[in-house]
């Protein structure tokens, strides 16, 4: 495509903020990075958009929604945003909370008659926050994003699996919380989930092109999923989910924007119900995890986020907003898996620099016995052997998780060897300490941020790559 600084030349669908957007060489730059991933990843198309000051100020397709078709993709076309649906779930849930229908402290047992003894300490609150210790069932053989299923065989294979955990003693990220979410929306509405959100938050948000996955129904605007493999994109063909209410929901990037527009403008719910879906959830230590309800937040300074990835059969999706930046990058792709959320927190930082992390400086160690314990644990990570000595009850419990299993050690298997750390500096967080390191492993320098508790054991552990934040997956 040539590059223009005329707004009105830019592949939009949407009004556009006059003279909201900045120069031209940062709007190039973000063209340049999306079709720099999209060649780098094999995506066949990708859209996006940008919202600053309460206005799209840029929305943008490139590639194919077909390759064989050699369908060129537009703005408009539809995908599948995997577990973005959850947001929509949650705000359905506080809805109901809204209306008295439902207490956040009352055990699920209360709704749920079906679900198995084991789980009658789970509360509704531990469902939203994934701090349940519920099994993922997306893990459990016959139960995943391809099988067809009943809820009474969901119940019967879930019920012979244990808890990974005690309910809010750790988080862990599971599908399991937001499929139950879903039948308690059922069981007190005496409807189905569905029309709830339909009714409830997709109609009055505007959100007119958004829609639940449907056996047999096809969308003439859905464009084609494919697969990641070494030899290129493969197109697959995933059937809807049994499942709807962790991640069904199809949109676009227009009624994306409304649904930004609607976050905005808090509309639909009250001010303090937005509060809890932003806030980070408490577990029993009294430590709160960067998990709201449904949305990966960060509640420091003036970078305060909110954000979230989605991942289906084909398709990948990420939003990220900035709420005192008064900015917002929604992005979807038609290849799975990808890193949407990255992606779209990467846009972001292009359109605004001062996002970008500082860079590193590396300071006198005050501790070294503590960095050569950490280098301990995190070769154990790497390894994919995790030591329970050198970590805290509510950091190794989810590791052995079927899911986590499944996951094995994710970016921690860059580490092939750790040659040095460097120490970047401490600050306090409640009675833990946050330390950031560079860890050299080879040719490649990571960043690791790290919170250590007064026990001299990790309680959080985080690695990105320092040349490109984008290659981090959650995989949701």
């Amino acid at each position: 495509m040539e590059k223009s600084c005329a707004i009105g030349r830019l592949k939009s669908m949407l009004p556009i903020a006059a003279m909201a957007w900045p120069a031209c060489a940062i709007a190039d730059s973000i063209e340049d990075y999306v079709k720099g991933e999209m060649a780098r990843l094999q995506i066949p198309a990708a859209a996006f958009a940008i919202v600053k000051s309460g206005s799209p100020v840029r929305s943008q397709a490139f590639g194919f929604s077909d390759i064989s078709a050699k369908k060129v993709a537009k703005v408009d076309d539809l995908f599948p945003i995997g577990s973005m649906t959850k947001q929509f779930t949650a705000m359905g849930f506080m809805m109901l909370v809204e209306f008295g229908r439902i207490d956040l402290e009352d055990p699920i047992t209360k709704y749920l008659k079906d679900v198995p003894p084991t789980w009658s300490s789970v509360k509704v609150r531990n469902l939203l926050y994934q701090n349940s210790g519920l099994p993922d069932y997306a893990f459990v053989p016959g139960l995943s994003q391809f099988d067809q299923y009943t809820r009474a065989q969901f119940m019967e294979s879930m019920s012979k699996q244990p808890l990974d955990f005690q309910p809010g003693q750790a988080w862990a990220y599971s599908n399991t919380n937001y499929a139950l979410l879903g039948w308690i929306i059922e069981e007190v509405t005496k409807e189905p989930y569905t029309k709830l959100i339909e009714e409830n938050v997709l109609r009055p948000a505007g959100m007119m092109h958004t829609h639940f996955a449907k056996s047999g129904v096809v969308f003439p605007e859905l464009a084609k999923g494919y697969a990641a493999r070494r030899r290129g994109p493969v197109a697959i063909r995933g059937e809807a989910a049994s499942i709807k209410s962790d991640g069904a929901l199809i949109s676009s990037i227009p009624d994306l924007l409304k649904w930004d527009e609607v976050l905005t403008d808090m509309r639909l719910l009250k001010r303090k119900s937005y509060a809890l879906l932003w806030s980070r959830g408490v577990l029993n230590s009294g430590r709160t995890h960067s998990y709201g309800m449904g949305w990966n937040v960060n509640v420091s300074g003036r970078n305060a986020s909110m954000s979230h990835g989605g991942n289906s059969a084909g398709y990948s999706a990420g939003i990220v907003r900035f709420p005192r930046l008064k900015l917002s990058v929604i992005f979807l792709a038609n290849l799975d898996p990808l890193p949407g959320e990255a992606i779209a927190r990467e846009i972001a930082e292009l359109c605004e620099p001062s996002l970008k992390a500082s860079p590193f400086e590396p300071q006198t160690d005050p501790d070294t016995k503590r960095t050569d314990r950490i280098m301990l644990s995190i070769g154990a990570l790497a390894a994919n052997n995790p030591d329970e000595s050198l970590l805290e009850p509510e950091t190794y419990a989810p590791m052995k998780s079927a899911r986590s299993r499944a996951s094995g050690p994710g970016i921690w298997q860059n580490l092939k060897t750790i040659d040095q750390m460097t120490f970047g500096g401490a600050k306090p967080q409640g009675v833990d300490t946050f330390l950031s390191y560079r860890v050299t492993s080879g040719k490649r320098s990571f960043l690791a941020s790290i919170v250590w508790s007064p026990n001299n054991k990790i309680v959080e552990a985080t690695l990105s790559p320092e040349e490109s934040a984008s290659d981090t997956h959650s995989g949701q």
